[in-house]
């Protein structure tokens, strides 16, 4: 179809209407399959649908986690198409390609030929990065996170060594399609095991740093940021179902963790504490290596990987002077970093023209306390030898790390809490002016 050929939807025969419906679901599956929440799936679902000539009061979308539901209807007719979404993953690249192609097609007045081929090969594209890049950029993330914990050099250098194991085994079971939640799980177990095994063999002592951070390259950032987002702008269903996959990623991440230190009768973490020190240029080259090593694994476009490095080491300086200079608690200088962040990305986009998504998950995932989850893990599996004061402790720890998570995820979520809506409308003139433009140049 040509551009002069572009007629509204009502003017549309059955056939071309539901070729403009699939384009739609093609956008909104790449979406999806990829990592992007809700909001922005039929945002750009709805970019793309103003270009096809599709009015937004004739359309209606439903999105949840594993189905995209479309209808059109223009008082005559009613169509429906459904598309299932049962990959998912997280690819950055993908989204920001979607992200572009919508504004790009509406702004060119793209044929729709043209739109269908594009998005094919959006979704056919290759990884930006080879497997074993990515491989090396799980191992750095593990190895700086557990810098950032407090961890010596030695243990850093375990902890590389054991993500890079435990992401070899990762890759390996989903190349053999198992279970999502048993490929975490045997992540996390074949990861603890070399953390424990290394020392072990160079009769060395248990390097604790090392076995709570080998495993943070598994740690489900994506959904958890995600199932927020859903939830406060109301897609409840898909937030809620997002949250229970990431509680059965958790889940199998435990199980694996927790076989592992069974197996090898690991002794108790109790002493284990999160210790953000006060040596700001070592703890800010280690968060610029955690976040280098986060892009990678989520395919972050390569240009944009210096400055999610950078906003990586301004996150990680944000809480350690609110704890080490002022006091605060954990809880509340993450909270503050990853709303600094989320703020000054509605600022830097406008910049590099790429959506917020892929500057703000990336840096604050080295933010996520670790230790403190480790310690609660322990005091579960030795429930039966640890006095009632140590488990209790063991408790206040987890809640601890409970709650820091929780600031992490309402911090870098306050764009979609406060200005959202304002952003929405923005966006919706500009399309309005270009489709008013077109028209007059019809």
């Amino acid at each position: 179809m040509t551009r002069a050929q572009f007629k509204s939807a009502s003017e549309d025969d059955n056939r071309t209407l539901n070729h403009k419906m699939k384009i739609l679901l093609d956008i909104g599956q790449s979406l999806m399959e990829s990592g992007a929440d809700c909001a922005r799936i039929i945002r750009d679902m709805r970019r793309a649908a103003a270009h096809l000539r599709i009015p937004s009061d004739q359309i209606q979308s439903h999105v949840t986690y594993t189905t995209l539901m479309l209808n059109v209807t223009d008082g005559e007719r009613s169509l429906t198409q459904f598309r299932k979404c049962m990959k998912h993953g997280v690819n950055l690249a993908v989204i920001a390609a979607i992200s572009k192609l919508t504004w790009r097609i509406l702004r060119g007045n793209t044929p729709i030929n043209a739109i269908e081929n594009a998005v094919t090969r959006v979704r056919q594209r290759p990884r930006s990065y080879p497997v074993w890049a990515a491989a090396l950029g799980a191992a750095i993330a593990s190895g700086a996170s557990c810098s950032l914990f407090g961890g010596s050099l030695p243990e850093s250098s375990v902890a590389t060594a054991a993500a890079l194991i435990g992401f070899i085994a990762h890759r390996l079971s989903i190349r053999n399609e198992f279970n999502p939640y048993a490929c975490s799980m045997i992540a996390a177990f074949a990861a603890t095991i070399v953390a424990w095994l290394i020392p072990f063999v160079l009769a060395l002592p248990t390097m604790w740093y090392a076995l709570v951070s080998c495993t943070i390259f598994l740690i489900p950032g994506f959904p958890i940021i995600n199932a927020a987002s859903d939830v406060i702008n109301r897609f409840i269903s898909s937030g809620m179902t997002r949250a229970i996959d990431t509680m059965l990623i958790v889940g199998g991440m435990t199980f694996g963790i927790a076989f592992a230190i069974l197996s090898t009768g690991i002794a108790n973490i109790s002493d284990v504490h999160i210790l953000p020190t006060d040596a700001y240029i070592s703890q800010a080259f280690a968060a610029a290596l955690a976040a280098g090593g986060f892009s990678i694994i989520f395919n972050t476009p390569k240009k944009l990987l210096a400055i999610v490095a950078f906003e990586g080491i301004v996150t990680m300086l944000i809480r350690n002077i609110l704890m080490n200079e002022i006091g605060l608690s954990q809880a509340v200088g993450s909270f503050v970093a990853a709303a600094v962040v989320g703020i000054s990305a509605l600022k830097v986009i406008h910049i590099v023209h790429t959506p917020n998504t892929l500057l703000i998950i990336p840096p604050i995932i080295p933010l996520v306390p670790g230790v403190l989850l480790y310690r609660l893990l322990f005091a579960v599996l030795y429930i039966q030898t640890i006095s009632a004061e140590e488990f209790l402790e063991a408790l206040r720890f987890g809640i601890s790390g409970i709650t820091i998570i929780l600031a992490i995820v309402v911090g870098v979520s306050i764009p979609n809490i406060f200005i959202q809506k304002r952003m929405e409308e923005q966006q919706q003139r500009e399309i309005d002016a270009i489709i008013a433009r077109r028209a007059a140049e019809e």
